[in-house]
């Protein structure tokens, strides 16, 4: 007889302080149903092109950089337009709704897809211990509302062609993956991270499945395409990857925000850690408060860039 594993979870919640405005009451409804809304207009296309390529050109001055990393890690730091983007009022709005007005940026990225690129493969992440076995972010309080949520922002059209991404609609209130599983792909620092990076950068989530024989059903999978200037808001707690860029001279750009609320510890007694073959020196390392009031203790939070520069809440 077949074992059966039960992957069901207490469905995720709102945060108790959550401020749920009726112009996004809808959004907030089908997030809190499929785990992820999108697409949510944030710049027009214009506006979008305009400032990749000023990041561009931010992105080739790395003296201001918070730390070296090829993964593109919190580049709001001296690249002004990220500084810029990560409180975009429509991003706070709605993060306010699921989070509550007291919300930290924890961390950015850059996510890129060149003509050729394979797919990002299914993965799921709540704590993010995958990386190396502790969890980078670790609740307080109110531990069954949502921990982070993530604001994946095309700065290029996002298309099926492209590597648009993809979503297993409803799978944030199961656990398909269990990043506390002992593994060795991704944790052992053979992996150099390359622009053409199958997978998953260096790691395997099929060694996270909690059912070895899982596979994502088809009536559940939203392919997701998104135009420069739209975003995807969704938990990282929702399955998703991307599909592979066919197309043969359109690359796809994108920048990823990640958000918690202010009572979360990120990076706890962490002086740095390793993943995606990166080292990360988390000395110079801070949140940012992108609204609300932070009365907590156990976060370091910077209120200007490297450039000197406030963030604006």
């Amino acid at each position: 007889m077949t074992q059966q594993i039960d992957m069901s979870m207490p469905d995720l919640v709102l945060s108790p302080n959550a401020v749920v405005e009726d112009s996004i009451k809808e959004n907030v409804e089908s997030f809190l149903r499929d785990g992820f809304i999108g697409p949510i207009k944030l710049y027009e296309p214009e506006e979008a092109a305009e400032m990749l390529r000023e990041i561009r050109i931010g992105n080739q001055n790395t003296s201001k950089i918070l730390y070296e990393n090829k993964m593109n890690y919190d580049r709001h730091f001296d690249i002004k337009e990220m500084s810029k983007h990560i409180t975009h009022p429509t991003i706070v709005k709605i993060l306010s709704g699921i989070l509550g007005p007291d919300i930290l940026l924890w961390r950015t990225e850059f996510f890129s897809k060149f003509p050729g690129a394979e797919a990002t493969e299914w993965h799921q992440v709540r704590d993010y211990s995958y990386t190396n076995g502790n969890p980078l972010i670790v609740p307080t309080e109110d531990w069954n509302s949502f921990l982070d949520i993530t604001v994946w922002t095309a700065f290029t059209d996002a298309t099926k062609e492209t590597a648009c991404m993809k979503f297993l609609k409803g799978s944030h209130n199961k656990k398909f993956y269990d990043e506390s599983k002992s593994v060795t792909t991704g944790r052992d620092s053979k992996y150099h991270y390359s622009e053409t990076d199958t997978g998953f950068f260096g790691y395997n989530f099929d060694d996270f499945k909690t059912d070895p024989n899982w596979e994502p059903e088809e009536k559940d999978i939203v392919e997701l395409e998104l135009k420069a200037g739209e975003a995807v808001i969704f938990s990282a707690a929702c399955v998703h990857g991307s599909l592979p860029n066919i197309s043969e001279r359109e690359s796809r750009i994108a920048i990823t925000s990640r958000f918690v609320p202010t009572h979360v510890r990120i990076y706890p007694n962490m002086n740095k850690y390793e993943a995606h073959g990166e080292i990360f020196d988390l000395s110079n390392y801070a949140s940012v408060l992108v609204n609300g009031e932070n009365v907590y203790d156990h976060n370091k939070v910077r209120s200007e860039n490297n450039l000197g520069v406030p963030f604006v809440k």
